[in-house]
């Protein structure tokens, strides 16, 4: 296994134009200990990239090796309630898949553009007045540790609103077996949410969905002021929803340093959802 490089703008939701010396693709689940090992000779930080719904890479050009996570889709019924859903599978894949097998499941996520990894990883969810999130469904967890491939109950990980451990490990998520129970649904809860999306987010330019889960509202106003005549800014539909319609990532990082620089000056708090990668 050896990388290969990668010019383009489809590592990230936000489109900006990347070019990545340190590239890997992972198709099978023998690949991942060999890619990390890779990573580790050449004394690289490492990033697992699935969809790029929530990450922003700094600078056009990148110095983290990318772990992409190309390995086959599936939805394997396993028995009863029980699915084993791959990282990969897209989250409005699986809500339709089951959607059409009249089972509950997580369809306040139709409107995420990520993958089931991806939304493992952050514990993707609803707001905290709902408290509804996508582990409520998870049974068990299988990835590779950094060292060798696990599988662990939900009961052994941490999960927290809107974050998990994943997030804080060097881990590649390979699957999940789920628990869809059986229930009766006479509307359709996919396009309700994806009606709701047009409502209340801002899908007119290239974004990442929510930016931060803690800020002050009064700092994000200033930033958005000075920010419209640039060509990224803050939505006037929804203030915590950063937008670009740049190649270049060097006006997105601008605004997020000036974001983290005002938030410090001024001793408010700040947690960005967004993930950084050099």
């Amino acid at each position: 296994m050896e990388f290969r490089q990668y010019n383009g703008r489809g590592l990230s939701k936000f489109r900006t134009l990347n070019n990545a010396e340190f590239y890997i693709e992972i198709s099978a689940e023998t690949q991942i200990a060999e890619a990390f090992n890779l990573v580790k000779n050449h004394k690289l930080k490492s990033f697992v990239l699935g969809a790029g719904s929530n990450v922003f890479f700094e600078n056009s050009k990148i110095k983290t090796a990318i772990i992409k996570n190309n390995l086959p889709q599936y939805i394997n019924h396993i028995k009863d309630d029980l699915f084993e859903v791959s990282a990969g599978v897209d989250m409005l894949k699986l809500l339709n898949f089951t959607l059409s097998k009249k089972r509950d499941c997580c369809y306040y996520l139709a409107s995420a553009p990520c993958q089931v990894g991806g939304a493992i990883a952050m514990n993707a969810g609803s707001g905290k007045a709902e408290a509804k999130q996508i582990s409520d469904f998870i049974k068990s967890v299988k990835y590779f540790d950094g060292e060798k491939i696990v599988e662990k109950n939900k009961e052994e990980i941490f999960f927290d609103y809107r974050t998990s451990e994943f997030l804080q490990k060097k881990c590649f998520i390979i699957s999940a077996v789920f628990e869809f129970p059986k229930k009766e649904i006479n509307t359709n809860p996919i396009k309700e949410r994806l009606e709701w999306a047009k409502q209340n987010q801002d899908l007119s330019q290239a974004n990442c969905g929510s930016m931060c889960n803690t800020y002050n509202a009064k700092i994000l106003k200033f930033v958005r002021y000075i920010f419209a005549p640039l060509p990224c800014g803050l939505s006037k539909k929804k203030l915590n929803w950063a937008q670009n319609k740049s190649k270049n990532p060097f006006w997105l990082k601008l605004m997020f340093t000036t974001i983290k620089a005002l938030h410090k000056l001024l001793h408010k708090r700040l947690k960005f959802e967004i993930i950084f990668v050099e």
